[in-house]
């Protein structure tokens, strides 16, 4: 289930990816190319410090709504320069929104992901721990084994 949804958002990330790339020839670079190259990165850095899938779909979804209200904005026509203008500025605010909620993620999934390595270290090192005393304590008893064995030889003359 969880390789299905990882599945699903990596799908997700390379379709905007894909879908940035076309608008790149149909919007003008000064427009919102960068912010868009900038939320993607943002939210591949939050995935690659820890960040959960569920987490993750949700700033894919953001995206989708930010490229499909800018689709709508390039859309219309130059005579509704005041709405395209409202539109773009919504593009805007979303992908700010994007970037500021996958910097929290990438904090927040290096701290989880610092403290997953730190309780395994823990874990094993205690492991190991417990893993040389039994060994010893074994190893004790083989000897006390042998040397009671030993002891109870009787030796048969011929």
């Amino acid at each position: 289930m969880v390789g299905v949804s990882r599945f699903a958002i990596v799908v997700s990330i390379l379709l905007l990816l894909v879908a940035c790339s076309s608008l790149a020839s149909s919007q003008p670079t000064d427009e919102l190319q960068p912010h868009f190259n900038e939320a993607i990165v943002q939210v591949h850095r939050a995935e690659a410090a820890g960040a959960t899938p569920s987490e993750v779909a949700e700033l894919v979804l953001l995206l989708n709504k930010a490229l499909e209200i800018n689709e709508a904005a390039l859309a219309l026509n130059p005579s509704d320069a005041q709405h395209r203008i409202s539109l773009l500025s919504q593009v805007d605010g979303i992908l700010l929104d994007v970037q500021s909620r996958a910097t929290q993620l990438e904090r927040s999934g290096a701290r989880r992901m610092a403290t997953t390595k730190m309780m395994l270290y823990v874990v094993g090192g205690v492991g190991a721990f417990l893993s040389t005393i039994v060994y010893a304590w074994g190893v004790s008893l083989f000897h006390r084994y042998r040397i009671k064995r030993t002891f109870q030889m009787k030796v048969i003359p011929k």
